[in-house]
Protein backbone atom coordinates (compact mmCIF):
# COMPACT_ATOMS: atom_id res chain seq x y z
CA UNK A 1 0.00 0.00 0.00
CA UNK A 2 1.21 3.32 -1.20
CA UNK A 3 1.60 5.73 1.61
CA UNK A 4 0.01 9.56 0.72
CA UNK A 5 2.42 12.64 2.50
CA UNK A 6 1.18 15.85 3.32
CA UNK A 7 3.79 18.28 3.21
CA UNK A 8 3.59 21.31 5.56
CA UNK A 9 2.92 25.03 4.36
CA UNK A 10 6.11 27.46 4.96
CA UNK A 11 6.02 31.16 4.36
CA UNK A 12 7.62 31.63 1.32
CA UNK A 13 4.29 29.94 -0.17
CA UNK A 14 2.53 32.83 1.32
CA UNK A 15 4.89 35.49 0.93
CA UNK A 16 5.87 36.05 -2.22
CA UNK A 17 7.68 39.81 -1.43
CA UNK A 18 7.82 42.41 1.28
CA UNK A 19 9.90 45.64 1.13
CA UNK A 20 13.14 45.44 2.28
CA UNK A 21 14.28 45.95 6.00
CA UNK A 22 11.60 44.13 7.11
CA UNK A 23 9.63 47.48 6.27
CA UNK A 24 6.20 45.13 5.86
CA UNK A 25 6.57 43.97 9.17
CA UNK A 26 5.40 44.49 12.62
CA UNK A 27 5.56 43.28 16.19
CA UNK A 28 2.26 42.93 17.67
CA UNK A 29 0.61 40.97 20.55
CA UNK A 30 -1.61 37.97 19.84
CA UNK A 31 -4.55 38.22 22.87
CA UNK A 32 -4.82 36.10 25.03
CA UNK A 33 -7.08 32.77 24.23
CA UNK A 34 -6.07 32.89 20.13
CA UNK A 35 -4.50 29.55 18.69
CA UNK A 36 -3.32 31.30 15.63
CA UNK A 37 -1.39 29.67 12.64
CA UNK A 38 0.95 30.79 10.30
CA UNK A 39 -1.41 32.60 7.88
CA UNK A 40 -4.17 33.32 9.99
CA UNK A 41 -6.14 36.58 9.04
CA UNK A 42 -5.76 39.07 11.78
CA UNK A 43 -7.90 41.78 13.17
CA UNK A 44 -6.69 44.88 15.42
CA UNK A 45 -8.59 46.18 18.56
CA UNK A 46 -8.75 49.62 17.58
CA UNK A 47 -11.83 50.23 19.89
CA UNK A 48 -11.96 50.74 23.71
CA UNK A 49 -15.04 48.98 25.45
CA UNK A 50 -18.15 51.64 25.00
CA UNK A 51 -19.38 52.87 28.15
CA UNK A 52 -22.94 51.95 29.47
CA UNK A 53 -24.22 55.15 29.65
CA UNK A 54 -23.48 58.25 28.86
CA UNK A 55 -22.18 61.05 31.09
CA UNK A 56 -24.61 63.42 31.99
CA UNK A 57 -23.61 67.28 31.79
CA UNK A 58 -24.78 70.00 34.10
CA UNK A 59 -28.35 69.33 32.84
CA UNK A 60 -31.82 71.16 33.67
CA UNK A 61 -34.27 68.02 32.84
CA UNK A 62 -33.92 64.82 34.21
CA UNK A 63 -33.15 62.75 31.06
CA UNK A 64 -30.74 59.73 31.43
CA UNK A 65 -28.99 58.00 28.62
CA UNK A 66 -28.43 54.62 28.94
CA UNK A 67 -28.00 51.14 26.90
CA UNK A 68 -24.90 52.17 25.28
CA UNK A 69 -23.15 50.51 22.74
CA UNK A 70 -21.05 50.64 19.85
CA UNK A 71 -21.21 49.61 16.18
CA UNK A 72 -18.56 48.48 13.48
CA UNK A 73 -18.21 52.14 12.71
CA UNK A 74 -17.51 53.47 16.26
CA UNK A 75 -14.55 55.76 16.56
CA UNK A 76 -12.58 56.73 19.56
CA UNK A 77 -13.13 59.52 21.51
CA UNK A 78 -16.59 61.55 22.75
CA UNK A 79 -19.42 61.92 21.00
CA UNK A 80 -21.91 64.38 22.17
CA UNK A 81 -25.77 64.63 22.74
CA UNK A 82 -27.40 67.81 23.29
CA UNK A 83 -30.64 68.72 23.51
CA UNK A 84 -32.26 71.27 20.34
CA UNK A 85 -35.34 71.04 21.02
CA UNK A 86 -38.01 71.20 24.01
CA UNK A 87 -40.55 68.73 24.13
CA UNK A 88 -43.45 67.62 26.45
CA UNK A 89 -42.49 64.23 28.11
CA UNK A 90 -39.86 63.91 25.34
CA UNK A 91 -37.21 66.19 23.21
CA UNK A 92 -34.73 65.80 20.31
CA UNK A 93 -31.11 65.85 20.30
CA UNK A 94 -28.72 66.45 17.94
CA UNK A 95 -25.37 63.80 17.88
CA UNK A 96 -22.37 64.79 17.07
CA UNK A 97 -19.08 61.93 16.56
CA UNK A 98 -16.15 62.71 18.28
CA UNK A 99 -14.58 64.61 14.57
CA UNK A 100 -17.70 66.64 15.59
CA UNK A 101 -19.55 65.02 12.31
CA UNK A 102 -23.09 65.10 13.09
CA UNK A 103 -25.27 61.86 12.84
CA UNK A 104 -28.79 61.86 12.85
CA UNK A 105 -31.09 63.69 15.67
CA UNK A 106 -32.43 61.58 18.65
CA UNK A 107 -35.61 61.70 20.37
CA UNK A 108 -35.85 60.76 24.22
CA UNK A 109 -37.90 57.66 24.71
CA UNK A 110 -36.95 56.32 21.22
CA UNK A 111 -33.81 53.79 20.58
CA UNK A 112 -31.33 54.93 19.18
CA UNK A 113 -29.31 52.89 16.60
CA UNK A 114 -26.77 53.51 14.04
CA UNK A 115 -23.04 51.99 13.13
CA UNK A 116 -21.38 54.68 15.45
CA UNK A 117 -23.07 54.89 18.19
CA UNK A 118 -26.53 53.37 20.25
CA UNK A 119 -28.66 54.28 23.10
CA UNK A 120 -31.84 55.52 25.05
CA UNK A 121 -32.50 58.78 25.95
CA UNK A 122 -34.88 58.01 29.44
CA UNK A 123 -37.98 60.35 30.43
CA UNK A 124 -37.47 59.96 33.85
CA UNK A 125 -38.48 63.24 35.42
CA UNK A 126 -38.70 66.81 34.38
CA UNK A 127 -38.19 67.28 30.55
CA UNK A 128 -34.87 68.29 28.97
CA UNK A 129 -34.29 71.75 28.92
CA UNK A 130 -32.60 73.18 25.25
CA UNK A 131 -28.53 72.74 25.91
CA UNK A 132 -28.99 69.87 27.85
CA UNK A 133 -26.01 67.39 27.12
CA UNK A 134 -24.50 63.48 27.48
CA UNK A 135 -21.08 62.55 26.52
CA UNK A 136 -20.11 58.88 25.85
CA UNK A 137 -16.34 58.95 25.53
CA UNK A 138 -15.08 55.96 23.71
CA UNK A 139 -11.48 54.70 24.62
CA UNK A 140 -8.76 53.47 22.77
CA UNK A 141 -8.46 49.84 22.24
CA UNK A 142 -5.66 47.96 23.42
CA UNK A 143 -3.78 47.41 20.24
CA UNK A 144 -3.71 43.88 19.87
CA UNK A 145 -4.52 41.80 17.40
CA UNK A 146 -6.89 38.19 17.27
CA UNK A 147 -8.21 36.21 14.32
CA UNK A 148 -10.56 38.56 12.07
CA UNK A 149 -13.27 38.84 13.47
CA UNK A 150 -16.27 39.13 11.17
CA UNK A 151 -19.11 40.05 14.09
CA UNK A 152 -16.61 42.20 15.70
CA UNK A 153 -16.93 46.31 16.55
CA UNK A 154 -13.74 47.16 18.34
CA UNK A 155 -11.79 47.27 14.88
CA UNK A 156 -11.38 43.50 14.74
CA UNK A 157 -14.16 43.10 11.77
CA UNK A 158 -11.37 44.95 9.51
CA UNK A 159 -8.42 42.53 8.18
CA UNK A 160 -5.35 44.49 9.40
CA UNK A 161 -2.70 41.84 8.61
CA UNK A 162 -1.20 38.35 8.14
CA UNK A 163 0.66 36.40 10.85
CA UNK A 164 4.21 34.98 9.57
CA UNK A 165 4.22 31.91 12.32
CA UNK A 166 2.03 30.76 14.63
CA UNK A 167 0.56 32.11 17.83
CA UNK A 168 -0.90 29.08 19.87
CA UNK A 169 -0.59 27.45 23.66
CA UNK A 170 2.39 27.50 26.06
CA UNK A 171 4.53 24.81 25.75
CA UNK A 172 3.93 23.40 29.52
CA UNK A 173 1.97 26.11 31.18
CA UNK A 174 -2.11 25.44 32.08
CA UNK A 175 -4.80 27.10 33.19
CA UNK A 176 -7.96 26.41 35.46
CA UNK A 177 -10.68 28.56 37.43
CA UNK A 178 -10.27 28.92 41.06
CA UNK A 179 -12.74 29.75 43.74
CA UNK A 180 -12.82 29.45 47.91
CA UNK A 181 -9.26 31.21 47.34
CA UNK A 182 -7.60 31.46 51.03
CA UNK A 183 -7.19 32.40 53.56
CA UNK A 184 -3.23 32.39 53.03
CA UNK A 185 -2.40 33.78 49.59
CA UNK A 186 -1.53 31.81 46.34
CA UNK A 187 2.29 31.91 45.64
CA UNK A 188 3.92 32.24 42.76
CA UNK A 189 6.09 29.12 42.47
CA UNK A 190 4.67 26.82 45.41
CA UNK A 191 3.53 23.30 44.60
CA UNK A 192 -0.42 22.44 44.51
CA UNK A 193 -1.51 19.58 45.71
CA UNK A 194 -4.94 17.59 44.60
CA UNK A 195 -6.40 16.65 47.84
CA UNK A 196 -8.57 13.83 46.01
CA UNK A 197 -6.44 13.36 42.98
CA UNK A 198 -2.65 13.80 44.04
CA UNK A 199 -1.87 15.57 40.95
CA UNK A 200 0.68 18.52 41.30
CA UNK A 201 1.32 21.31 39.55
CA UNK A 202 3.59 24.85 40.20
CA UNK A 203 2.11 28.11 40.27
CA UNK A 204 3.25 30.37 37.74
CA UNK A 205 0.24 33.52 38.68
CA UNK A 206 -2.94 34.02 39.36
CA UNK A 207 -5.95 36.59 38.90
CA UNK A 208 -8.12 37.76 41.77
CA UNK A 209 -11.99 38.49 39.93
CA UNK A 210 -13.38 38.43 43.09
CA UNK A 211 -13.36 37.97 46.58
CA UNK A 212 -10.34 38.04 49.19
CA UNK A 213 -8.08 35.78 50.63
CA UNK A 214 -8.17 37.09 53.64
CA UNK A 215 -11.98 36.03 53.73
CA UNK A 216 -11.57 33.07 51.91
CA UNK A 217 -13.32 34.37 49.06
CA UNK A 218 -10.92 34.66 46.26
CA UNK A 219 -12.13 33.49 43.32
CA UNK A 220 -9.98 34.27 39.64
CA UNK A 221 -7.77 31.93 37.24
CA UNK A 222 -4.56 29.67 38.08
CA UNK A 223 -1.96 29.17 35.75
CA UNK A 224 0.34 26.51 36.90
CA UNK A 225 2.99 24.73 35.46
CA UNK A 226 4.74 21.64 35.56
CA UNK A 227 1.69 19.51 35.99
CA UNK A 228 2.24 15.79 36.98
CA UNK A 229 -1.04 13.64 37.20
CA UNK A 230 -4.36 14.54 36.23
CA UNK A 231 -6.20 16.87 38.51
CA UNK A 232 -10.65 16.68 39.37
CA UNK A 233 -13.24 18.62 40.60
CA UNK A 234 -11.51 19.35 44.41
CA UNK A 235 -9.75 21.84 46.56
CA UNK A 236 -5.98 21.90 46.62
CA UNK A 237 -3.16 22.27 48.94
CA UNK A 238 0.02 24.00 49.33
CA UNK A 239 3.04 23.54 52.07
CA UNK A 240 1.24 26.88 53.61
CA UNK A 241 -2.51 25.47 53.59
CA UNK A 242 -4.91 22.82 52.93
CA UNK A 243 -7.84 23.98 51.31
CA UNK A 244 -5.95 26.96 49.71
CA UNK A 245 -8.34 27.07 46.70
CA UNK A 246 -11.39 25.05 44.93
CA UNK A 247 -11.13 24.08 41.60
CA UNK A 248 -14.11 22.78 39.38
CA UNK A 249 -12.00 20.35 36.28
CA UNK A 250 -9.05 19.73 35.44
CA UNK A 251 -6.46 22.36 33.61
CA UNK A 252 -6.64 23.11 30.17
CA UNK A 253 -4.38 24.51 27.65
CA UNK A 254 -2.97 28.03 28.32
CA UNK A 255 -3.40 30.80 25.59
CA UNK A 256 -1.65 33.71 27.05
CA UNK A 257 -0.73 37.36 25.55
CA UNK A 258 1.86 36.01 22.80
CA UNK A 259 4.23 38.36 21.03
CA UNK A 260 4.36 37.78 17.09
CA UNK A 261 5.25 39.02 13.60
CA UNK A 262 2.90 39.95 11.27
CA UNK A 263 3.04 41.02 7.78
CA UNK A 264 1.16 44.55 7.81
CA UNK A 265 2.03 46.28 4.88
CA UNK A 266 3.48 46.29 1.47
CA UNK A 267 3.78 42.94 0.21
CA UNK A 268 2.44 40.22 -2.44
CA UNK A 269 1.24 36.98 -0.90
CA UNK A 270 -0.94 33.93 -2.57
CA UNK A 271 -4.31 34.10 -0.92
CA UNK A 272 -5.27 30.16 -1.14
CA UNK A 273 -2.47 29.74 2.04
CA UNK A 274 -4.38 32.61 3.61
CA UNK A 275 -6.23 30.70 7.01
CA UNK A 276 -9.67 32.02 7.33
CA UNK A 277 -11.96 32.30 10.82
CA UNK A 278 -14.33 29.58 10.30
CA UNK A 279 -17.36 29.95 8.32
CA UNK A 280 -16.19 33.05 6.42
CA UNK A 281 -18.31 32.90 3.59
CA UNK A 282 -17.16 34.33 -0.05
CA UNK A 283 -18.27 37.51 -0.03
CA UNK A 284 -16.51 38.29 3.43
CA UNK A 285 -12.92 37.11 2.65
CA UNK A 286 -13.66 39.20 -0.97
CA UNK A 287 -13.85 42.23 1.73
CA UNK A 288 -11.14 41.40 3.63
CA UNK A 289 -8.60 41.34 0.49
CA UNK A 290 -9.81 44.58 -0.32
CA UNK A 291 -8.90 45.79 3.06
CA UNK A 292 -5.25 44.30 2.81
CA UNK A 293 -5.28 45.49 -0.67
CA UNK A 294 -5.60 49.31 1.20
CA UNK A 295 -2.76 48.41 3.46
CA UNK A 296 -0.88 47.32 0.22
CA UNK A 297 -0.79 43.99 0.79
CA UNK A 298 -1.97 42.47 -3.04
CA UNK A 299 -2.26 38.89 -4.09
CA UNK A 300 -0.35 37.20 -7.13
CA UNK A 301 -0.63 33.73 -8.57
CA UNK A 302 1.24 30.87 -7.10
CA UNK A 303 4.37 31.06 -9.08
Amino acid sequence: MSTVLTESTYLNDLLKWEMENYHSREQVTVLAGQDLIMGSVIGKIKVGAVPTTGTVGTNTGAVTCTGVTGGNKTKVGVYTLRCVTVVASGGVFSVKDPDGEALPEANVTVAYTNPAINFLLNDVGADAALGDTFTITVPVGSGKVKELNLAGIDGSEDAFGILIAGAGATVTQKQVSYTSGGVAELLAGETLTGATSDATAQVVSFTLTSGTFAAGTAAGVLVVDNQVGTFQSENLNSANQADICTIGADTAVYYPDREAVAIVRDAQIVADYLTWPTGVSVAQKAAALVQLRNNGIVERTDA
